[in-house]
């Protein structure tokens, strides 16, 4: 009787695709089947500074932002036992990645020397789809039997073939650049794929007495 009062939880996800928060709720009294919903975040906008030369960097600011909006199943398959499958489909506000490169100082480039107006300015950008697919496994219980529960999740993220986006200003301009464009894009065409793995944990809420 126990089971069937308590049919919710709160889990919490810390991994690679940053923090997380699910509401899980299961929908059978067998506990083999489990709806949860919620998402996760994470960010890294740190500026870079990367050596090229003594006394010559350039420097590079990433736009890199996890933010997945995600509802999904979970399937118990075997009784008494903490190994699920799950799947989903969640959606992302921002789904791409930027880098921006600039020189605050003058740049040696193999005896090229450029003041930080010839460098000007690069920016290169990465960009899925907004709507992505999720397929995982893991093992915990989604209702633990006691009141917080420990689990871990592997998963993948189906987010489609990604598109290039160059800007720039300076000594680009005179290149061809432009044309590697759409080979870079064909070169990336099989990075579909995000990898995830997450350590959960959950809290079960109360149920009716």
């Amino acid at each position: 009787m126990a089971g069937s009062r308590h049919r919710q939880s709160l889990s919490m996800q810390l991994g690679t695709m940053g923090v997380g928060l699910f509401y899980q709720r299961k929908l059978t009294t067998s506990e083999r089947w489990v709806i949860r919903a919620g998402g996760q975040y994470a960010a890294y906008r740190k500026p870079i500074r990367v050596k090229t030369a003594p006394e010559s960097y350039i420097q590079i600011d990433p736009d890199f932002v996890i933010n997945i909006a995600q509802v999904s199943m979970a399937y118990y398959p075997f009784r008494r036992s903490a190994f699920f499958v799950v799947g989903g489909a969640g959606y992302t506000w921002h789904p791409y990645m930027n880098f921006v490169v600039t020189a605050n100082d003058k740049l040696n480039l193999g005896g090229l020397e450029l003041t930080p107006e010839d460098v000007g300015t690069v920016d290169l950008g990465f960009r899925w789809q907004s709507v992505v697919g999720y397929l995982g496994m893991g093992f915990g219980q989604a209702i633990p039997r006691k009141r917080i529960g420990i689990g871990v999740e592997l998963g993948v993220y189906y987010l489609g073939r990604p598109s290039v986006n160059l800007d720039y200003e300076g000594f680009l301009e005179t290149t061809t650049i432009d044309e590697q464009v759409p080979v870079v894009e064909r070169n990336l065409s099989g990075y579909r794929y995000l990898p995830a793995i997450n350590l959960t944990i959950t809290y079960k809420l109360r149920g009716q007495p």
